[in-house]
């Protein structure tokens, strides 16, 4: 890391940004920001690439779930670019996703519905996390042999990537795991809608349902809420099936991110 360089780079990209949200103002979506930043970018002579995509290498394995960086400049500091009136905790989550991915120390999360952009610039450095084995805690007794089974999968996962990214990373590996295992799997599972016995040509969808039994939440929150709860129970109800599970990969040690619960 560069960081006299670095800082010099960051400061034109925000200078850039700037220039950008000072003619097109807020209320623009986030496609005419990206291309009008890129034509600034060029204009300036910082090279950079739009809609980059960015595998997810774990443990050598080249897993697509379909990340892409809005922009990358100079092949080291990505950016991620938005048009929200709230920058939520998933969007920080985005661009960490990104770094840790790409092996990026810094990062710029860029937020153009604001009045003043200096007010909606983040400036973020990768901090390595690092599970220790005495930080990974065993499967919890009291689960059956396939619940189990996902669980030592979950933990394994969570302890090569640690807390703080996007969901969607979690669970791509977790289906990595299961695979390895040879524990079948159906991601995106449909039940149709049942209200009053009457079939209403509508499904919810389960994200993955381990061994045409369990259904399996992967979440990356902050804590675990009774909606996430709720949510579980529904489909249970809705697909008829007995127990399922909910995972936060952003706890601490995956063990206090459990929930298994029960119709």
């Amino acid at each position: 890391m560069n960081v006299d360089h670095d800082n010099q780079l960051t400061g034109a990209v925000i200078g850039a940004a700037i220039a950008v949200h000072r003619q097109l103002g807020p209320g623009v979506n986030e496609a005419a920001y990206e291309a009008a930043l890129s034509a600034r970018l060029t204009a300036e002579g910082i090279a950079h690439q739009c809609q980059v995509p960015l595998p997810l290498n774990y443990k050598g394995v080249l897993l697509d779930c379909g990340f892409r960086l809005d922009v990358l400049v100079e092949n080291r500091l990505p950016l991620e670019l938005k048009a929200v009136e709230v920058v939520l905790p998933i969007h920080d989550a985005q661009l960490l996703t990104y770094m840790r991915l790409g092996g990026h120390p810094l990062g710029l999360l860029v937020n153009f519905e604001v009045a003043v952009l200096k007010d909606g610039v983040r400036r973020k450095v990768q901090t390595t996390t690092t599970i220790s084995p005495h930080s990974v805690d065993p499967v919890p007794a009291g689960f059956d042999e396939l619940s189990g089974e996902i669980l030592n999968g979950a933990i394994e996962v969570h302890r090569n990537l640690g807390p703080g990214l996007l969901r969607s990373a979690y669970e791509e590996c977790l289906c990595h795991e299961l695979g390895q295992r040879k524990i079948p799997f159906t991601r995106r599972h449909l039940i149709p809608l049942v209200c009053d016995s009457q079939a209403l040509g509508q499904s919810s969808e389960v994200s993955l349902l381990v061994g045409n039994s369990v259904p399996v939440d992967c979440l990356s929150v902050a804590e675990l809420s009774p909606l996430h709860e709720a949510r579980l129970l529904a489909r249970l109800r809705q697909g008829n099936w007995p127990y399922g599970l909910l995972l936060n990969f952003n706890a601490p040690t995956l063990s206090r991110g459990i929930r298994r619960l029960t119709r």
